[in-house]
């Protein structure tokens, strides 16, 4: 039982967990960057060239996972502050070798961001979700979101114009992290006596101490699944952005950065409104979200200029932002309470999969519709979002609108 779900928190409390959200997005600071990459490493492929931005994520996966495991164990505080560290200081260090040609040191940084962010992850939404209910539950799950792209935004704009300066100053973007940083050490509070098990003396179920872990439900799976296919179509069109603008002569990493924050900018809006789409569209949410996803594809095909792209990037942040929120939201519903780190990390690992698949995505997308050379991953996205749409629109997902089990 949660010693705090009856009482709302306090300001410094919620800055300090919303702090959290402005180091979230430090996984995309290379995203305008690509192109910029493609011209120093000369000879090294896009799908190589990519990994540097998709490497973090599949590294982060099971390192979330495992992280959401052991919060109850380790500490929100100590997971939130070690995470960041690893993070920022990992990812700006490839600053200081500007003349470097071998693309596997970047490789290396990144693989280290992801294992910060992996620890970190979990941990803002797991504490919203531990110490709040309700409709402030979904209010600070809805801002928080709103703030890591707010932060996507800044980081990217920053990464974008550092990368006209030189490649490798980019990195540099990873600093800001430091600031958040010190208000999570100042005010964040303490989660885990929220998510401990109830005592037992159960023999098979019990855990350490002789408290029993709760069984987590089958359908957290089919919400991570689902969470994951609708992502996977937005952080592609973030990832593939830079690319396609410079290979239609639209836009540099500048300009590029500015359309890609498009889509932050959507995703701010919507967190904003989360609430009220969850009281009007209720369990429909998934499916009018995944065919906003769908309606927001096809400008970022057809665009013959950055502002058409940009505002197909800013509908996938609108909607990809209600989409993944509502799966957090409707996954912490139904998690009993001892294992709502365990299901946080299990869903937060979905967002950072998806940078990961993006450019395999795009590839096998270019193998099967060689003729539309970078344009083929647009059709391909669409069909997924459709597919996601119909599945949303016909089987409404009622635990969107549930009350989570004490």
């Amino acid at each position: 039982m949660r010693a705090s779900s009856s009482r709302s928190l306090g300001t410094t409390s919620v800055i300090g967990i919303l702090a959290l959200f402005c180091t979230m997005s430090e996984f995309a600071i290379l995203t305008p960057s690509i192109a910029a990459f493609s011209h120093h490493f000369v000879g090294t492929d896009i799908t190589t060239i990519m990994l540097a931005n998709s490497i973090t994520g599949i590294v982060s996966v099971p390192v979330s996972v495992a992280s959401g495991a052991l919060l109850p164990r380790v500490g929100f505080r100590r997971a939130a502050i070690g995470g960041i560290l690893v993070m920022t200081l990992g990812g700006a260090f490839p600053f200081l070798l500007p003349d470097i040609t071998d693309y596997g040191i970047v490789i290396v940084s990144r693989v280290v961001v992801g294992l910060g962010l992996g620890v970190m992850f979990p941990v803002g939404n797991a504490a919203i979700i531990a110490l709040c209910e309700g409709e402030e539950r979904s209010r600070l799950l809805g801002l928080g979101i709103t703030i890591q792209f707010v932060f996507n935004i800044i980081y990217t704009t920053v990464a974008g114009y550092l990368t006209e300066l030189g490649w490798n100053y980019s990195f540099l973007a990873y600093l800001v992290g430091l600031v958040p940083l010190a208000a999570v050490l100042a005010w964040m509070p303490e989660a885990k006596d929220a998510v401990k098990a109830a005592p037992s003396h159960a023999g098979a179920d019990a855990g350490e101490g002789g408290r029993a872990r709760s069984a987590v439900p089958p359908a957290v799976a089919g919400y991570a699944l689902f969470a994951l296919a609708g992502w996977t179509c937005v952080v592609t069109v973030q990832v593939v952005t830079s690319s396609v603008l410079d290979w239609r002569g639209l836009a540099g990493p500048g300009e590029a950065a500015l359309v890609i924050n498009c889509c932050g900018i959507g995703t701010i809006l919507c967190g904003l409104l989360f609430p009220v789409l969850i009281r009007w569209l209720r369990g429909r949410l998934f499916g009018v979200a995944a065919l906003l996803i769908a309606v927001g594809i096809v400008p970022c095909l057809l665009a013959e200029s950055p502002l058409v792209y940009a505002l197909g990037v800013f509908v996938l942040g609108f909607a990809g932002s209600a989409f993944f929120t509502a799966a957090q939201n409707a996954a912490g519903n139904i998690a009993p309470p001892d294992r709502v780190p365990f299901v946080s990390g299990v869903m937060t690992s979905m967002m950072n999969l998806g940078p990961f698949l993006a450019p395999y995505v795009f590839s096998a997308s270019m193998v099967a519709l060689p003729g539309l050379g970078l344009d083929a991953v647009f059709p391909v996205l669409i069909g997924l979002a459709v597919v996601v749409a119909v599945i949303g629109l016909v089987h409404p997902m009622r635990a969107l609108v549930a009350r989570r089990p004490e």
